[in-house]
């Protein structure tokens, strides 16, 4: 099967793009980046704000793994909406044109907010997106489910961390020099999705999925608390003993956002840390087969490595 992925060189497309390859896809990539190179797959450089960039690139193509995006908490929204929302419909209008009618989408599960509850997050949970990010990925679900005729998959991962990942490069840097407090108590519930185990789903979802449904991906859940002991034991550093209470917290985002041009702490990672959000993959399991790959252990051994 010939398959398209576009923001095959971000941090989950070149997972995704592995999987693909290992699986006997003939894979092609969309990138902005016009030195990338990668063994086995044909790599183009466009951009999705421009579909006159990529529009050649879908003949022949059974079907599009839709993972570009602008995927920042912070930015301007101008940009964001262009890429996650605009950037959506032009690669609907083309796969519409083109005649490709099978489309796996990297949304989040950001749309669901942040409910800090201990009730379970399921895929028809409410609806409630905090910031422009987790906004314009909703908003873009809802742009691909507004085309006829197209087969649309729909996969959300909530916290995503491995090796390479910016957030992972952040929380291990700020761990290393004894920076990084617990927001609360840190007994708050985080659910926490290995890159690899997205890839796998969303090749899954093209392979399993024939209604055109959407699915949460999770590794494990584990408490705040745990993930930062954990990875202090691999790192070989004494694990954060301040604690900042979530109130203050969160003002202080507040102030940081409103006086700073690139904040280090928003009320986005404010609310990532400090609230409980457990997020359920029972559907993936069942309708995909989906088996998780990464449990904490091994994910902070990645992320370390």
């Amino acid at each position: 099967m010939n398959v398209l992925v576009t923001g095959g060189s971000g941090f989950i497309g070149r997972y995704l793009v592995d999987e693909l390859v290992e699986n006997g896809y003939k894979v092609s990539v969309l990138t902005r980046q016009s030195s990338l190179k990668i063994k086995g797959v044909k790599v183009f450089q466009g951009d999705i704000t421009k579909p006159e960039t990529f529009s050649h690139l879908l003949k022949g193509v059974d079907a599009v793994f839709h993972n570009a995006a602008y995927a920042m908490d912070w930015g301007r929204k101008s940009l964001i909406y262009r890429v996650n929302v605009e950037g959506t419909r032009n690669v609907a209008e083309v796969c519409k044109e083109k005649g490709v009618e099978r489309i796996v989408y990297t949304s989040s599960a950001g749309v669901y907010g942040f409910p800090n509850t201990n009730e379970w997050i399921r895929e028809d949970s409410p609806k409630k997106p905090l910031n422009a990010y987790q906004k314009s990925k909703f908003e873009g679900e809802n742009v691909l489910r507004s085309y006829s005729g197209l087969h649309v998959s729909i996969v959300r991962p909530p916290l995503v961390f491995g090796a390479g990942a910016k957030a992972t490069r952040i929380v291990l840097s700020k761990m290393e020099q004894s920076r990084m407090p617990f927001i609360g108590d840190g007994n708050n519930y985080i659910s926490i999705v290995h890159p690899r185990d997205v890839a796998q789903c969303l090749r899954l979802a093209l392979e399993k999925d024939k209604k055109g449904e959407e699915f949460n991906v999770v590794s494990f859940i584990t408490t705040i608390r745990e993930f930062f002991e954990e990875a202090a034991a691999e790192l070989k550093v004494k694990p954060p003993e301040k604690h900042i209470p979530y109130p203050f917290a969160y003002v202080a985002a507040f102030f940081n956002e409103f006086f700073t041009k690139e904040p280090s702490l928003t009320r986005f990672r404010v609310k990532s840390l400090g609230t409980t959000r457990r997020v359920s993959c029972e559907k993936a399991k069942k309708v995909l087969g989906y088996k998780p790959r990464y449990d904490l252990k091994s994910t902070v051994e990645d992320m370390v490595s």
